[in-house]
């Protein structure tokens, strides 16, 4: 009470049975503070009457219901509607295509084509999945970083042999 600034008002109050209770409200104060949390997990929508041409780019996740040509490149998660239209080079965290796209699609996480989903491009994931009736045509890659790394660590070591190889023999 102290907190609210009124010390000399809760002396009439606690006369009344029910007041406590309404002082217990402000404890419920953490409640709004806990939805904060979900509500910096935004996400845009872009409408099904919508068309973008351009390039579209952002740190949360993205929803296209419309048409977009140009490059989609999203940190979090992009959705492809059903009714969707993209004609773009795409690349986010994890794409879930429902709609047709046209364009190549990177993901640092996975891929995911629907039934309804089509798909005319490379994709470029660690993971796939792709539906039963879905269409696909294009390439996979699902080679990512890390395997890359060893290889290049290896190299460097080959020519430090032939290196010392030769000077012994010379």
């Amino acid at each position: 009470m102290g907190l609210f600034g009124s010390k000399l008002p809760p002396r009439p109050e606690v006369e009344r049975p029910s007041q406590p209770h309404e002082t217990q409200r402000p404890a419920a104060a953490p409640a709004p503070a806990g939805q904060r949390a979900p509500a910096e997990v935004k996400t845009a929508v872009i409408g099904p009457n919508i068309r973008i041409q351009g390039e579209l780019s952002g740190d949360e996740d993205l929803v296209v219901e419309g048409r977009v040509e140009g490059k989609i490149s999203v940190s979090k998660g992009l959705r492809i509607g059903p009714q969707a239209q993209v004609n773009a080079e795409v690349k986010a965290h994890h794409v879930v295509i429902a709609g047709r796209v046209i364009g190549n699609v990177v993901a640092t996480e996975k891929v995911e084509i629907l039934p309804s989903g089509i798909l005319e491009g490379n994709i470029r994931a660690p993971k796939i999945a792709i539906a039963e009736g879905a269409q696909f045509k294009g390439s996979v890659d699902m080679g990512g970083k890390t395997p890359a790394e060893p290889v290049v660590t290896h190299a460097p070591n080959a020519l430090d042999k032939k290196d010392s190889k030769d000077q012994h023999k010379g």
